[in-house]
């Protein structure tokens, strides 16, 4: 157990007097696969329970909330309204009744059907779109492959095109290792969300826990061990505890005795497999719980004590570096006292998360610089879920902020054949974060001697990288792209995508492979020379900057505020280094002098050869 001490405890009443934690209002609009195999997928109906979780956590009047059921049809389950007491009760009768026993998925027609729906609950101007899909198949609309394939096209190229332009975030959850990842994922990506793949149904509610995070972030105070502090300047503490259905969760006072749920500022909701408790006013010192899963439970706060973090963006681009702000405010000011803030200490770490498990990657402390605490993380290589925490102590206080984000490649890269030896490269961005008109693309080709050759690929419209390229009678290459990428609020990273294997024989038609097993055994040579094209299992990898480097960001570095001008430098150095060398303009003035030289020695040539021919000729004739 920690105690903490009340000397200083006057010092978080002086620090501040801010408002509670403001976000927008949202739209919460929950999807749910009916098919028949959701029964086995779901046996104990957590699906329903996380439909519950989402509307107790969102707050009354500020949200509106519905749910669909979709498979062989498109239906309501539950009709979108404002979120509060008459909402909940509708929505745990509707959830306890549906069955679920369709026998096709038609994922198609539901996403066309809500994006058709009009906004219910009249929610103030600008509010967030968040929605949440659960399914554990994949298109299954017609016996006709060709069917479901057209269907899936029209999802991941109109529709989520149409769900990214009126900046509606559909969050995908994977039920069974059977679904279409790379469908679902896709479009995730495309509408800055996130996709996950569940390893049980009880991870359901941590993931509509994680989706409820992203759209209403909120501070917290963490857990240590099975304790937890209160401070003078929380005014309302919300928990979330998880714990194993038919166990009864104990929450203790800091006197020791046992929470009254029936207190007057107690309300809670108490389900199968979770209990949300929200106290107003809570005793100030270190309350303890009992019987709790603490690694997937939390203690949201409304505060008048501040921690603020840089917002890191919802889909992060592979090696994109990540620049973190961390500070504490009075009404929306910037505390610059160095007596608070030297006896405050702040760190943050780094998880990916994954399935049932977490991986922690970082867990530093963070320098204060221009009285904020910074941390710079420059790359990630690993796509996948993560989660950035940040944790602030200032010993008579404690906060963290828990931020989710998806890494994910900036482009992909597909390859098609034009003719027997012309191949159609075509680079597409996954996410409209990348800035394509700032950005460059080089298709990069490796010859089974590991010679490179490096090709300007040329911007289609606004919208992707295109490059036709010849391949020669008996060639065994491999072809990436090397990305110089910029993203719309100027961040500058590199990237480059796995591989495509191109063997011809002969003049046969050139064969196009993405494992390098279909490949010629030449290809085996190219991997010894460039270790780029090696296949490396590993754990994620970041990098860090120390903090010396760290005292020299600008204190007004974040994601949106990187100078222009430097990454156009950069770009252009890049350019420069890639570019194939060519004549200077001397040497082409030199070029043009001498092959005119040679036309006119050549035609003077031919004129002479005349006039002695026409003379001969006259002579003849004399």
């Amino acid at each position: 157990m920690v105690i903490r001490k009340h000397v200083n405890s006057c010092l978080v009443m002086i620090l501040l007097t801010i408002a509670p934690w403001a976000t927008a209002d949202t739209q919460f609009r929950l999807i749910v696969d009916a098919s028949g195999s959701m029964l086995i997928s779901d046996p104990d109906k957590l699906t329903a329970e996380s439909l519950k979780l989402i509307s107790d956590l969102a707050p009354e009047e500020q949200a509106t909330l519905g749910v669909w059921l979709f498979g062989e049809r498109a239906r309501v389950l539950l009709p979108e309204a404002r979120v509060n007491k008459e909402t909940k009760q509708a929505l745990s009768q509707a959830v306890s009744n549906y069955m679920p026993g369709d026998l096709k998925t038609d994922l198609e027609s539901i996403i066309r059907m809500l994006l058709q729906t009009p906004d219910a609950g009249d929610l103030e101007p600008g509010f967030d779109r968040h929605w949440i899909l659960v399914t554990d198949g994949m298109v299954d609309v017609s016996l006709d492959e060709a069917v479901n394939e057209a269907s899936r096209s029209r999802i991941m190229n109109d529709l989520a095109s149409q769900l990214a332009e009126r900046n509606i975030h559909l969050h995908t959850v994977s039920m069974t290792g059977y679904t279409d990842k790379e469908l679902l994922s896709s479009v995730s990506t495309l509408t800055d969300a996130t996709h996950t793949e569940v390893a049980t149904p009880n991870d359901l509610l941590d993931t509509f826990d994680r989706v409820f995070s992203q759209a209403a972030p909120s501070e917290e105070v963490p857990f240590e061990g099975n304790t937890f502090f209160i401070d003078d300047a929380i005014e309302e503490a919300t928990l979330l505890i998880f714990h194993e259905q038919g166990v009864t969760p104990k929450v203790f006072l800091p006197n020791g005795k046992r929470l009254n749920m029936g207190a007057l500022n107690v309300s809670y909701v108490d389900s199968d497999h979770y209990l949300l408790v929200t106290i107003t006013k809570p005793s100030v010192g270190t309350w303890k719980v009992e019987d709790v899963d603490l690694e997937r439970s939390n203690i949201r706060v409304i505060t008048k004590l501040s921690a603020q973090a840089t917002k890191v963006a919802p889909v992060l681009f592979v090696n994109e570096p990540i620049y973190s702000t961390v500070g504490l405010f009075q009404d929306n000011t910037l505390i610059e006292d160095p007596e608070v803030l030297s006896l405050v200490e702040t760190k943050q770490k780094l998880n990916l998360l994954s399935g049932e498990s977490t991986k922690q990657l970082l867990n530093r402390p963070l320098p204060i610089t221009n009285n904020q605490f910074k941390n710079k993380i420059e790359q990630i290589t690993d796509e996948g879920n993560y989660e950035l925490i940040s944790e602030v102590d200032g010993k008579t206080f404690v906060r963290k902020l828990s931020q989710f984000f998806a890494v994910t490649a900036p482009i992909s890269l597909e390859a098609e054949r034009q003719s027997e030896n012309l191949v159609a490269f075509s680079a597409k961005p996954m996410n409209l974060r990348l800035n394509l008109l700032r950005s460059n693309a080089r298709l990069i080709i490796t010859s089974g001697d590991g010679s490179e050759e490096s090709l300007e690929m040329p911007l289609i419209g606004e919208g992707y990288w295109q490059k036709i390229y010849p391949v020669a009678p008996n060639s065994a290459l491999s072809a990436h792209i090397r990305l110089i990428g910029i993203t719309q609020t100027g961040v500058r990273f590199e990237y480059s995508t796995p591989s495509w294997y191109l063997n011809r024989d002969g003049a046969d038609v050139v064969k196009l492979s993405q494992s390098r097993d279909d490949g010629k055994a030449a290809m085996a040579a190219v991997a010894a020379v460039n270790r780029d094209l090696m296949p490396v299992v590993v754990t994620p990898q970041i990098a860090l900057v120390s903090q010396e480097e760290m005292e020299e960001i600008d204190p007004a570095s974040q994601q949106d505020e990187v100078v222009d001008t430097a990454i156009d430098e950069s770009i252009d150095d890049t350019k420069t280094e890639e570019e194939p060398a060519g004549l200077s303009s001397s040497e082409w003035m030199l070029y043009g002098v001498l092959n005119g030289a040679g036309v006119i020695v050549l035609v003077g040539g031919y004129l002479i050869f005349r006039r002695i021919r026409k003379k001969r000729k006259q002579l003849k004739v004399d």
